[in-house]
């Protein structure tokens, strides 16, 4: 067994310690994890079923991590589910673990968008022109895309 192919069990269990973890028939490294909104957040009390996709090279190659679940984000594409996020685009590194994604930089993701870098133009522009205004529309979906 590979050091790649025993990380990447060894993330596995761990993320399933805390985490109840689905998998997809036809594809074992592709795993699905459902992440609460963070308490500091508009997203708090929602849920969204997160995809990650750990590839061959895991942990050397990044995940493809996206939400299934929709949601009205800035830096979440809200048709596919896509996130742009640096630290699994640019900035993976091998230190990084399965569980760093969705204990760490999602909920950092939902509590700081960053509208300069948009995926979803028309959620940066009401974060930009009204935060508070953009909240209250955030916590209306949440009722609606988790039920």
């Amino acid at each position: 067994m590979s050091l790649s192919s025993k990380r990447k069990i060894k993330d596995i269990k761990c993320l399933s310690e805390s985490y109840n973890i689905e998998y997809e028939e036809e594809n074992s490294n592709v795993l699905y994890v459902n992440l609460e909104g963070p308490n500091c957040s508009p997203w708090k009390g929602g849920k969204w079923k997160i995809r990650i996709e750990l590839p061959e090279q895991y942990p050397y190659k990044s995940p493809s991590v996206g939400f299934i679940t929709k949601i009205w984000h800035p830096n979440v594409c809200y048709n596919s589910g896509t996130i742009c996020l640096n630290v699994l685009n640019q900035s993976w590194t091998p230190i990084y673990t399965a569980s760093h994604i969705i204990d760490t930089f999602l909920p950092q993701l939902l509590t700081y968008p960053n509208p300069e870098d948009p995926l979803n133009q028309e959620a940066a522009k009401m974060l930009i022109d009204s935060s508070d205004n953009y909240s209250r529309y955030v916590k209306s979906t949440i009722f609606k895309e988790n039920n």
